[in-house]
């Protein structure tokens, strides 16, 4: 099936060809016949220089030859919806023609999917009726219109972007029963964790190393991940059968080694597992427990009251910290209210690496506990209570540390990667806590304080600026403006895409509104947000489709919230 621009919109780019160019405002909100799909004109941009005009894209499924099955469950449909967006992009990239023009005359975009299998806008399938959003740049060159080079651009380009992307073929029905198959397999791996008591697993043969550190993107020839025989396990899983692999159990972690030896490497996909992966990412059978965080310190950091006593003493500024805040928060203060935070939003599992962590909150040894008396330091160090941590309120951790042999104590396994392999040294690092037992005294006053869920008001977060009722903006994953406030979200680390940052905007805009008729605590109330997008989809939220939202977690949804100076 070949698509044809029907007639009346091939008048309608003749008739404003060589006009101003907000005559292409003519076509806002006009829907036309395009083959089996229907194009909307959702949103008209106002100059060639501006973001490109947003169409949507609406088509029936089983006119397109797709089976039922493929969508008939909420995992199947968002397996197909991933899919078929990642086809999207390629088919633009394949299809992509010159035109003339200035400013961003003839691009075309969707929205751009990471490694992640996430919820998306971009793409979404309801009752069987498929909606897709392309953004296209409508030629124009100054401050005139290019009727025919925008015609060309939709005889040329935009038919084989749709027929090549979206309608069904042998290629997608085995591309589309793979991913469905990934992310079954993935969820039934999750639910596994549960059931064993695990916080995460590795199967073997899975590829961890990124090409770079700004790209997630698999490193070729990676060395593959291969599970001690001390630790091994195997999961019967509904599509991949029999998987061998090495699970963490719930307790505490330590993954240790030498520098460049895949420490990092293997933490980093472990915070990531908390979403599934594509095919062909090299993560699909790596599953960490969904509410997992990663921690770090994170110097300068705004803080609102929150009970920090559990770690920190009297400050000399601070004469009570169980009600502390800071427009600026050091290093050791932040790594711990990042924890505190954590433990509010319900993780059940605490990520750390030495390397982004405080020193002095993560461990005091003997040494300067001699030199300097606990009296006079307020810090309690993590290590004197993570195991306190775990066994009353049931939250492991996964620690990478090289440099200090005190965690030796408290861990359930140590892992030593050697090599990017895994070694398992428990009884080695427990010999050497028993023949080097050392003077470092525990320091703990009091049991771990209870944690409490907190409202923060937001009646003073103004959304508007200017004429607009509501400004939302991700600047890329780095901070998130709501209207004239800028929050920094930079050192959140598990952001996958710029459209989950966006997406905390508007759920927060939607907690204000939910503030005036109920009293629940910030917890509370994101978590019966998210629940409706879970029911309605993210397009709920906002007054009109962008096309450019991604699903947050409640955790980064409060980590945003809890930024806020």
């Amino acid at each position: 099936m070949s698509l044809l621009v029907p007639e009346s919109l091939k008048a309608v780019f003749r008739q404003v060809e060589g006009k101003g160019y907000k005559e292409y405002k003519v076509l806002q909100g006009k829907t036309f016949p395009f083959g089996r799909f229907e194009l909307c004109f959702e949103h008209v941009q106002g100059d060639p220089f501006a973001q490109p005009s947003r169409l949507g894209v609406t088509v029936d499924l089983s006119a397109l030859g797709f089976d039922a099955a493929f969508y008939d469950t909420p995992t199947r449909r968002l397996a197909m919806e991933d899919y078929l967006l990642r086809r999207m992009h390629e088919n633009i990239a394949l299809n992509r023609i010159s035109t003339a023009g200035s400013g961003k005359s003839g691009v075309i975009e969707a929205q751009e999917a990471s490694q992640a299998v996430i919820l998306r806008s971009g793409i979404s399938i309801r009752q069987g009726i498929l909606n897709a959003k392309l953004f296209v740049g409508l030629p124009g060159s100054g401050r005139s219109i290019l009727g025919l080079e925008c015609l060309r651009l939709f005889e040329k380009a935009v038919p084989p972007i749709l027929e090549n992307s979206l309608m069904a073929s042998p290629s997608h029905t085995q591309g589309i029963s793979t991913a469905i198959a990934v992310l079954e397999d993935y969820e039934f791996l999750r639910e596994e964790l549960t059931r064993r008591g695990w916080s995460a697993f590795v199967a073997d043969g899975s590829s961890l190393p990124r090409i770079s550190g700004d790209s997630d993107l698999p490193l070729p020839d990676a060395v593959l991940f291969e599970a001690p025989a001390q630790l091994e396990a195997r999961v019967q899983l509904p599509h991949a059968g029999s998987v061998r692999g090495m699970p963490f159990p719930n307790g505490v972690n330590l993954v240790v080694g030498g520098g460049f030896h895949g420490k990092s490497v293997l933490l980093n996909a472990l915070q990531f597992a908390v979403y599934p992966h594509a095919p062909g990412d090299g993560r699909e059978r790596v599953a960490t427990i969904a509410n997992a965080v990663k921690i770090r310190a994170e110097d300068g950091r705004a803080v609102d009251e929150i009970d920090l006593s559990g770690f920190m003493g009297t400050l000399p500024s601070v004469q009570d910290t169980r009600r502390f805040s800071s427009r600026s928060a050091s290093g050791s203060t932040s790594q711990a209210v990042n924890i505190l935070e954590a433990l509010e939003a319900g993780t059940q599992l605490l990520l750390m690496d030495e390397d982004t962590c405080a020193t002095n909150f993560m461990i005091r040894d003997e040494r300067m506990q001699a030199l300097i008396r606990t009296e006079n330091e307020p810090i309690t160090p993590f290590l004197d209570r993570a195991l306190e941590i775990y066994e009353t309120l049931g939250v492991s951790c996964i620690l990478v540390m090289g440099g200090s042999g005190d965690y030796f104590e408290p861990a359930q396994e140590v892992i030593a990667m050697q090599e990017y392999r895994p070694q398992v040294v428990t009884s080695e690092a427990k010999r050497i806590v028993r023949e080097n037992p050392g003077k470092r005294r525990r320091e703990v006053a009091f049991a771990f304080p209870a944690v409490q869920k907190r409202t923060r008001l937001l009646g003073g977060l103004d959304f508007s600026r200017g004429k607009k009722d509501a400004v939302v903006q991700a600047r890329r994953m780095d901070s998130l403006v709501m209207g004239s406030v800028e929050v920094n979200a930079r050192y959140v680390e598990q952001w996958v895409e710029p459209g989950q940052l966006e997406t905390c905007g508007w759920i927060l805009k939607r907690l204000k509104a939910l503030q005036l008729t109920s009293a629940s605590s910030n917890v509370d109330g994101v978590s019966e947000i998210l629940r409706d997008i879970g029911e309605q989809g993210l397009e709920s939220l906002i007054p009109y489709n962008s096309g450019a939202l991604s699903l947050p977690r409640l955790h980064e949804v409060l980590a945003v919230l809890n930024r806020l100076r």
